[in-house]
């Protein structure tokens, strides 16, 4: 299929790139505004909902304690009897003592502001509180809770009237002995409605279930009602209605503009970016032409050219950026193609050079193989008249000697850590024999990495820089222990430790200065003298063999001996295994 920009060019294509960029922009912001818009509409209805649910809860509650408090002092003792009798002077006597109960009820609840008593007849009995008028219905079959009209003070109430039964009389099931009206203040649900409120100009009503306002967020004098219902049939506003046990309905009227008001700002911000947006995209479109498209092409006419130009010809280069990098760029590799047919003959002559080195090399290694014969020879001989002669100390350590060539000079890499323990002891049964028993090595193997493969003469020139460098200069006897055991089943640690002089400070911070360059590196070639070159060749060795897996640490402090840790994989290298 033929690509539809091949023919166009690059600053074209860049436009149409930036074409398309800005259309999906502009449809991501009007999509994102409407889902934004969406959300916030959902989320302040679900809250405006739970509000109302919460004000339904404390409404509730408000009224469950009035019917616990109307409960106690309706059916206490004093009331009943109070009720129960027809004598008017007995009536009389008591009335004080009713007083006092509906006194104590007025303290318990401030929300009450009056409370009146009627008889089975419909007739007041007693009264307290703020004057009211009677009622006009005087008798009651269940709770009633009914709005007041407005006295000449202008306070707003509701009356909850609770009829009151004889609970001593057994034959009769309602024995209906009169009916108590509580004269109630509408400010305590003014107050909820008002705590209630989701935005500054959203309004919470309490009606009765007649539709009359009793009271709203704003106090008793909303009088907006009727503007509810037109509200709920249009868009500018979200009313919510919830109608409670009692027939009472708790009203929602929230603004939708106020609601989206902070969104608003979402979009008169976007509308900027968008702006801000556009700026940027034409500035860059100059900059790309100027600063990129034009030298471009410069640099394609110089490629160009050269061919015709000859070897000679360097490209102009007038520009600071990536371009006048790449065109100095340019010219190093031309001066480097021009360098590289100079180094060519050079190399070759360095590489027959290097064939014949290595065919020297070969010559003297086989020369160094027929030499050690003669020692061996040579060896065996004074341990044969060591022996005949009865010397068995120098016989002994003429054998040691002997075994000790025979297995430097071994053409392997690789070896058992068995056989390395053995070459170490003999090793350590010549230092015997030199120092009379003054330095002692000992070896601590873990016996399952006795027939595990390693490198050849690892361990065995770091524990004669312990016994040189450490013990040998001591006053007293001095001890080197080589430990091998496995970590984490994949690894070997082996430790030589000696208590000898230990290290100078400036000469352990030599020690591992070398040991992090090496790692840092790559380089473990080393101009350390003394008793790094040992150090050195088993770190280097170490890391020749098993790479990055290997690891070697040194502590050491004066006059608290030196201990040297490697770390190495149990398993060879499969190529240097197939090399051995």
């Amino acid at each position: 299929m033929r690509n539809p920009f091949h023919n166009v060019g690059l600053f074209r294509q860049l436009v149409y790139l930036i074409g398309v960029t800005f259309i999906i922009v502009l449809v991501s912001f009007a999509v994102s505004n409407k889902i934004a818009e969406r959300t916030v509409e959902k989320q302040v209805a679900d809250s405006a909902d739970k509000i109302v649910l919460q004000v339904e809860e404390t409404l509730a509650n408000f009224f469950k304690d009035m019917d616990g408090i109307s409960y106690s002092l309706l059916y206490s003792t004093i009331l009943q009897n109070y009720l129960s009798s027809d004598d008017p002077l007995t009536k009389i006597l008591m009335n004080p003592e009713i007083i006092a109960e509906f006194s104590s009820t007025l303290a318990l609840k401030e929300e009450v502001m009056g409370i009146q008593l009627y008889n089975r007849e419909g007739e007041l009995a007693t009264s307290i509180g703020k004057p009211f008028a009677p009622v006009q219905q005087r008798s009651a079959d269940e709770i009633k809770y009914e709005l007041g009209t407005s006295d000449q003070a202008g306070r707003t109430f509701y009356t909850i009237s609770v009829p009151v039964y004889n609970l001593q009389n057994n034959r009769v099931l309602k024995d209906y002995r009169g009916m108590c009206v509580f004269y109630m203040d509408v400010k305590n649900f003014t107050s909820v409605l008002g705590k209630s409120k989701l935005t500054e100009h959203s309004r919470l009503f309490l009606t009765d279930e007649r539709d009359r306002i009793i009271t709203g967020s704003d106090g008793p004098d909303s009088r907006v009602l009727a503007d509810v219902d037109q509200h709920s049939s249009g868009k500018e506003y979200i009313v919510l209605k919830k109608t409670l046990a009692n027939g009472w309905k708790i009203v929602s009227d929230i603004p939708r503009a106020e609601l989206l008001s902070e969104l608003d700002l979402v979009k008169r911000l976007n509308v900027v970016a968008y702006a801000v947006i556009s700026l940027v995209f034409l500035l860059f479109l100059l900059l790309f032409y100027f600063q990129l498209l034009r030298p471009v092409r410069a640099l394609l006419d110089f490629v160009n050219s050269y061919a015709r130009r000859g070897g000679q010809a360097r490209f102009h280069n007038s520009y600071h950026n990536e371009i006048g990098v790449l065109g100095t760029s340019i010219n190093h590799m031309l001066d480097s193609i021009v360098q590289l047919g100079n180094d060519v003959q050079n190399a070759q002559r360095k590489m027959y050079e290097s064939e014949l080195d290595r065919k020297q090399m070969e010559i003297t290694a086989y020369r160094n193989q027929i030499n050690p014969h003669f020692l061996y020879n040579t060896l065996e001989s004074i341990r044969a008249l060591s022996l005949y002669h009865k010397v068995g100390d120098i016989a002994e350590i003429t054998s040691s000697l002997s075994r000790l060539f025979r297995y430097s000079v071994k053409g392997d890499n690789f070896v058992t850590i068995r056989e390395e323990i053995a070459h170490m002891q003999e090793y350590a049964r010549i230092i015997d024999f030199r120092f009379r028993g003054k330095i002692t090595i000992r070896f601590e193997v873990e016996e399952s990495l006795t027939e595990v493969r390693t490198l050849k003469l690892l361990l065995q020139p770091l524990v004669e820089n312990a016994v040189f460098h450490g013990l040998e200069r001591k006053i007293g006897p001095g001890t080197v222990t080589v430990t091998l055991h496995s970590v984490h089943s994949d690894f070997i640690r082996a430790v030589v430790a000696d208590d000898g002089i230990g290290f100078r400070d400036d000469k352990l911070e030599q020690l591992q200065a070398f040991l992090l360059h090496a790692e840092l590196t790559g380089d473990h070639r080393t101009g350390l003298q003394g008793s790094g070159i040992g150090l050195a060749n088993s770190f280097r060795r170490l890391k020749l063999f098993y790479g990055g897996q290997a690891a070697l640490k040194i502590e050491a402090g004066p006059v608290q001996g030196t201990i040297v840790t490697l770390d190495f994989p149990i398993h060879i290298p499969l190529d240097e295994t197939e090399a051995d």
